[in-house]
């Protein structure tokens, strides 16, 4: 039977650089707040954070004025531009839509400086996050 010798220095040093490999996952983020278009509460729409390259990090529902970017969308700290979008009813009903029933017509309520074209910026820091877009017209 051989016995091998291994010194203290030797063991501590392959500990310290096997922990130094170990990568952190990046932080992540979760935000929540308000969405009111013109003093009225966003009934159904979606918001989207997206990144200065243009991308979409992560996105979510707006129902009845309030939105949640969970932290499981992967939404990373920084800065965003912010796009909303609320497709409203009009009242009218477009015809035989499909299935022999009419369907209702929606419009976007929300301006395009708002989504398309949008103005609205984020920051967003690790952890919980409270972020409101009080839209005006």
């Amino acid at each position: 039977m051989r016995i091998y010798s291994v010194s203290v220095p030797a063991v501590l040093l392959g500990c310290v650089l096997a922990a130094g490999c170990e990568k952190k996952a990046p932080p992540i983020a979760e935000v929540e707040g308000a969405v009111k278009y013109d003093n009225e509460p966003v009934a159904m729409g979606m918001i989207a954070f997206i990144t200065p390259e243009g991308q979409s990090s992560a996105g979510g529902a707006v129902i009845n004025g309030k939105y949640r970017i969970l932290p499981e969308s992967g939404l990373r700290p920084g800065k965003y531009r912010v796009e909303i979008k609320w497709s409203k009813p009009t009242g009218e009903k477009k015809p035989d839509a499909g299935y022999g029933q009419d369907a209702n017509v929606y419009v976007e309520a929300i301006p395009e400086k708002y989504n398309k074209e949008s103005t609205l910026t984020a920051e967003v820091k690790a952890g919980p996050n409270k972020v409101d877009f009080i839209l005006e017209k």
